[in-house]
């Protein structure tokens, strides 16, 4: 299934993980001695992508507060034991996104960076892996998180350098952090724009969550650029057709225009967004400015499950089919797959792809 096409009673010949062959079972069956595998009364796609998600905090399920804003969200997790996740928690993380229909997982990490490359490694799941930076220290060059020093020379071909946030991260990091992306040719995630505390904070400085970072982030001599987020985001030269903007809920106009002129994907997390109090992002104009959307769970300190259908589904759901099944399932396949540069092996039910697929769930309406 593609958002264009859809097949009746389809047949998938596969050789060697390779999609050999597709079309009417009336055709293909006749020239296909192997064995086959009947689904039964099922839709299916390419496997989907999760844009999003930090596997390491999956220990933290159910323990953080619900609905009370970024602040007291962000107070509620620092109190828990962040750094330790597992081998056995995150095998069961990946299980889940797995059991999804997921293909290809964008993860950030930064403490358990290895951990998670080999669990993800074992379920034959497709990976990036987004090392964040994070911190206002001062360094001479760009300084690799200590969960990186693991990984092994071809999980590093997985790599990607991620920002944590504007407010979170200096300018000089994560310029360096997005000039080695550029350099290397791999993608830049950032957090942006996705609080009221966020935008405060660098149009003026003030606010609650600008006090609690004054606590243990921010350096004393900050100076907030006094714009949007998205204007610093593009001021420091991190917007391009290379930067995956996650969540994206605070946004006007012009910061639309703006990342819409840049070329820059956005990846929303709207479970996540509703989880933690912060809003919804203008998912409709987004898609109006012709953005490049895909779709993220973000952790499991932040959300539910780990399955992205369940975000194509709250998406529908409250636009009341507005934003319909054949939008939601290019943001699930064909748009993040052509954003990290793997259409010719994923994305659609294609002869010569990867033969993963997606079950489109029974709850989700395809009209």
């Amino acid at each position: 299934m593609t958002p264009e096409k859809v097949l009746d009673d389809g047949f998938l010949v596969v050789e060697q993980g390779r999609i050999a062959a597709v079309g009417p079972w009336r055709e293909l069956s006749r020239s296909w001695s192997g064995p086959v595998e009947d689904l039964g009364e099922v839709a299916i796609c390419a496997g989907v992508f999760n844009m999003h998600t930090h596997l390491e905090l999956s220990h933290l399920r159910g323990q953080t507060v619900q609905g009370h804003g970024f602040s007291q969200w962000v107070k509620s997790l620092i109190a828990l034991p962040m750094a330790e996740a597992d081998d056995a928690t995150l095998d069961a993380a990946v299980a889940e996104l797995a059991a999804g229909g997921t293909a290809w997982v964008v993860d950030i990490t930064s403490r358990k960076s290895q951990q998670v490359a080999a669990a993800l490694e074992r379920a034959g799941l497709g990976y990036t892996l987004g090392i964040e930076f994070f911190g206002h220290q001062p360094t001479q060059g760009l300084v690799w998180p200590q969960g990186a020093s693991g990984l092994s020379e071809s999980q590093w071909q997985h790599v990607s350098a991620a920002g944590h946030a504007l407010y979170s991260t200096s300018p000089e990091t994560l310029r360096a952090a997005k000039a080695w992306c550029t350099e290397q040719g791999r993608v830049f995630p950032l957090h942006l724009a996705e609080h009221q505390g966020e935008e405060q904070l660098l149009a003026s400085g003030d606010g609650e969550f600008a006090e609690l970072l004054r606590l243990r982030v921010l350096p004393q001599d900050f100076t907030p650029p006094g714009c949007s987020p998205v204007e610093s985001a593009d001021r420091l030269g991190l917007l391009d057709g290379r930067t995956l903007a996650v969540h994206c809920v605070r946004l006007s106009e012009a910061d639309i225009r703006r990342l819409a002129e840049r070329g820059t994907s956005v990846c929303l997390c709207p479970r996540s967004n509703e989880y933690i109090g912060v809003g919804r992002a203008p998912w409709a104009a987004l898609k109006a400015a012709g953005l490049n959307l895909c779709l993220g769970t973000d952790s499991l300190s932040s959300n539910q499950d780990l399955n992205v259908w369940n975000e194509a589904i709250h998406i529908i759901e409250k636009t009341g089919g507005e934003i319909g099944f054949a939008e939601v399932l290019r943001w699930l396949t064909v748009n993040p797959a052509r954003f990290l540069g793997l259409e010719n092996t994923h994305g659609t039910l294609e002869s010569g792809k990867v033969a993963g697929y997606s079950i489109v769930p029974d709850g989700i309406e395809r009209s």
